[in-house]
């Protein structure tokens, strides 16, 4: 599976390919505080993560700062009415709550997706 995430650390990074500054572009996601970081090559890409965690982390800590790592909030859903339909349908043929039947789907499926990023040593 092909992605463009990468894990250090517990931490994920989203990148892509910024043309006007001809590098590789990255930023920390599921942080209030903004980490982005370059790389003209893919080595120098997980370089630059790998030292923009580390150097987040050592600010925390001569801050006195709890890394921030939890994603907290709550989410909202505005499915379509066809959509609320076909969910709560497929909740009552597996005998789930509509809640249950999200939370294991999203569960599920998002799973497959971190299990497939790529971890930086």
């Amino acid at each position: 599976m092909l992605t463009n995430v990468l894990n250090y650390q517990g931490y994920y990074a989203e990148f892509g390919y910024d043309e006007s500054a001809d590098a590789f572009h990255g930023r920390v996601i599921g942080l209030n505080d903004v980490i982005d970081f370059y790389g003209r090559t893919v080595d120098e890409l997980k370089a630059a993560f790998k030292a923009s965690v580390d150097d987040y982390l050592d600010w925390c800590r001569e801050e006195g700062e709890e890394p921030e790592k939890a994603w907290a909030g709550k989410m909202t859903l505005r499915p379509s009415d066809e959509q609320r339909r076909r969910y709560f349908v497929a909740a009552a043929a597996q005998k789930k709550s509509l809640a249950a039947w999200m939370l294991d789907t999203l569960d599920r499926e998002s799973a497959a997706v971190v299990n497939a990023v790529p971890k930086i040593d």
